[in-house]
């Protein structure tokens, strides 16, 4: 490789990002580049005034690392522009241009790198891509052959036209900046501004070479990621790209021989647009074809005759403006589905009108009272009096839903009745796959904790954290959801990522843990006095979490437990650790049914208390390890201690989403002995300690105010916009612990 251009300020490549809504893939997007082997380059973030906080990840970025340059526009401007904008910014020898759900393979840039000086400097470099699927599949560039067949030394569009037969994107091509200032290429306006921009650049460009490596993850979402696949009137920009495409051909009497291959293209181009009906809303189909055959008239050239293929007689039909015919084959191509008789039967149990007023709540899997679904649910009663809320609960259950909580038991006939006329489902699971949703319900769902582990379609790199998951089942069941319950933006992303579908995200906090921000001392008081606990005692929750394939494993139908306990910890031994004044309350997962054991009478088994959040107001401080409840505990402000004794072991099996030793809510303990010494020399709550939770608190407490539920009651029951705002960290006012005041 030559000497980096860096010694004199100029990076070897300038790599510019565009971001609108596309927070869910950014940062795996600028990890890819940042830990590229070559270093010497610069990205350009390029906020396209995304209303998801992309732009607040890539100042995050910036901070971080001196590579990284952000630009924040106004207003949004659609890519190409965003592009333009950053493009301005570029410094380096090369350019290149990745989208922001995209990624790099590790050592990509180096090789590209090499390339270009195996090439000496040529105006392009083309590499290769896959498309990668929400399922983990893996999808090769049908045409990557071409790259071992043809791609070799250094050549024109003219003399290697295969190059050209390819998708029509930007983003597998390095570019020299000096080549694109010399002929001053921009990106238009508007959808499809890739294809003006890669006939324009190619056909003009004296030297191309090819790199045989696939450079580029290409990301193909299940839901929504390409705009160019949403049912807009932009898509009607295809024409105008189109347009210019020609008219620069047109332009040159040098280019007069690639008129027939352009206009083929860009034919099988609006075909495929227009194939597709996601991409059209049926009202402009027709428009659409008609459009076409205008511009097929404005651009045919002379004497031109379709090919005797499929594909030539489907461009016959656009040039002989023949929507007809098209829509005969279309129609005819589609199979008449016959209903079954599970679908008749369920169309004649939902007859009749959905009752407005009904919700049903959920969960854990219908096993208990709880959690989110129970915060909402008594709100619902205080500001939404109408409306009726049922519990679902499985017969082996019903003893924990308290007097006076109306409830069905799940699978019943009355359970059948009720889910065809419930307009609401409130539920911290998902809902049994056997049941159909009819149209005008609504799904919340309203999660059960902050994401440490993985999650979702992330699960299928785990096999033992996620037996038999069929991930197909999975989204059926997430594409039942409405709406989706985040407590913070790094929530937000994960779920946006792991369960891809047209939920819309209520960044509202988690309604369970307002009890944490609304108890007075009072509160907390009557609740450690029904533990025997008093204002002296140092109470401390170990609330761990399950071992996968260990403790519990997780199924599709749900969590289901192995016979352990997840305790890492003598129980008797931190007691004694705690001090004379010391008391253990003992919470394991809820997934698990083996109890604790200890001997000391200053230790309490909480494991099947029903309300959790309460266990959290008596401690005064939390030992945990992977569990979601160090995210909840952290709004007390409390002290936090991590044992994380099996941290390799665990990430391997489980597999988490970040270091949590590395941003931790407090200490971390790294084997049960540094525990325990921790709480004999009171190091738990030092202040170095408190400097990390305050950290914690910052970045994950984002949305938990205490009015959370209020905002869910308004916006889903009540259909109000104007909600709670979110009161500001430093402003609120957690519950207090009576032994520390």
């Amino acid at each position: 490789m030559a000497a980096s251009t860096d010694s004199v300020g100029v990076p070897r490549f300038s790599i510019v990002v565009p971001c609108h809504a596309s927070r869910a893939w950014l940062r795996p997007c600028l990890d890819s580049v940042l830990s590229q082997s070559c270093a010497d380059f610069e990205i350009i973030g390029v906020d396209d005034a995304s209303p998801d906080g992309s732009g607040r990840i890539l100042d995050e970025y910036a901070a971080a690392d001196p590579r990284v340059r952000v630009l924040h526009l106004s207003e949004n401007v659609g890519l190409g522009l965003a592009r333009n904008a950053g493009l301005k910014e570029c410094r380096g020898d090369y350019v290149l241009f990745l989208d922001a759900d995209d990624t790099y393979r590790p050592g990509s840039l180096a090789a590209i790198a090499t390339r270009i000086d195996d090439t000496n400097r040529p105006d392009i470099v083309m590499f290769d891509y896959e498309r990668i699927h929400w399922d983990g599949q893996v999808v090769r560039n049908q045409r990557h052959d071409a790259f071992a067949r043809e791609g070799a030394g250094v050549f024109t569009a003219a003399e290697r036209p295969v190059f050209l037969t390819f998708l029509e994107v930007v983003w597998n091509k390095a570019i020299r900046r000096d080549f694109l200032t010399l002929h001053g290429f921009v990106f238009t306006a508007g959808f499809y501004e890739d294809a003006p921009w890669t006939y324009s650049t190619m056909l003009t460009a004296q030297r191309i070479a090819t790199l045989d490596q696939v450079v580029v993850d290409y990301r193909q979402h299940r839901t929504g990621g390409n705009i160019h696949a949403t049912a807009t009137r932009q898509q009607f920009d295809i024409f105008d790209q189109y347009d210019r495409v020609h008219a620069f051909i047109t332009s040159d009497p040098e280019l007069a021989g690639w008129r027939r291959f352009a206009f083929d293209r860009s034919l099988d181009h609006i075909l495929a647009v227009i194939d597709k009906p996601e991409r059209l809303a049926p009202e402009d189909r027709a428009e659409f074809f008609h459009a076409a055959a205008a511009f097929a008239k404005r651009w045919k050239p002379e004497g031109y005759v379709v090919d005797k293929t499929r594909r030539g007689f489907r461009r016959w039909q656009i040039v002989h403006d023949d929507y007809a015919t098209y829509t005969t084959l279309k129609l005819s191509a589609k199979m008449l589905a016959v209903p079954s008789p599970r679908k008749a039967v369920d169309k004649l149990l939902h007859r009749g009108d959905l009752d407005p007023n009904l919700a049903l709540y959920g969960a854990y899997w219908f096993k208990q009272y709880a959690c989110n679904p129970r915060a909402i649910y008594e709100k619902a009663a205080e500001l939404a009096p109408q409306l009726r809320g049922v519990w679902v609960v499985d017969a082996e259950h019903v003893a924990a839903i308290p007097e006076g909580v109306e409830y069905v038991v799940a699978g019943s006939p009355a359970y059948q009745k009720l889910v065809a006329k419930a307009t609401y489902f409130v539920s911290n699971m998902n809902l049994p796959k056997e049941l159909d949703k009819r149209d005008g319900q609504i799904h919340l769902q309203t999660q059960h904790g902050t994401p440490l582990k993985t999650m979702g379609t992330d699960l299928r790199h785990y096999p033992a954290a996620a037996k038999d998951l069929d991930l197909e089942e999975l989204m059926r069941q997430v594409d039942r959801w409405d709406f989706n319950l985040s407590s913070n933006r790094y929530s937000s992303e994960i779920w946006e990522r792991t369960y891809p579908a047209h939920f819309e995200e209520l960044e509202y906090g988690f309604p369970r843990n307002d009890r944490l921000l609304n108890a007075t001392v009072e509160d907390v008081r009557a609740i450690r006095a029904s533990f025997g606990f008093d204002d002296s005692h140092l109470v401390v929750l170990y609330a761990p979490t399950f071992r996968d394939g260990v403790d519990s494993v997780r199924t599709p139908s749900g969590l289901v437990d192995l016979g352990g306990d997840g305790i890492h910890l003598d129980l008797d031994q931190l007691a004694a650790a705690a001090g004379d004044h010391g008391r253990v309350l003992v919470r394991t997962h809820y997934s698990l049914s083996k109890h604790p054991t200890a001997h000391s009478d200053r230790v309490v088994d909480a494991s099947s208390h029903p309300r959790v959040e309460d266990l959290m107001l008596a401690a005064d401080v939390l030992i945990s390890d992977y569990s979601s409840i160090s995210f909840d505990y952290a709004n007390l402000n409390r002290p936090i201690v991590l044992l994380v004794d099996d941290l390799g072991a665990y990430d391997s099996t489980r597999g988490t989403y970040f270091d949590i030793t590395a941003f931790p809510p407090g200490l971390v303990a790294r084997s049960p002995e540094e525990l325990l010494s921790a709480f004999q020399t009171g190091a738990f709550a030092k202040a170095e300690a408190a400097k990390h939770r305050q950290l914690f608190r910052e970045k994950f407490c984002e949305f938990d105010d205490g009015r959370a539920a209020e905002r869910v009651v308004r916006r889903i029951f009540l259909g109000e916009t104007d909600l709670p705002p979110i009161i500001p960290l430093a402003d609120r006012h957690p519950a207090p612990s009576p032994h520390q005041l």
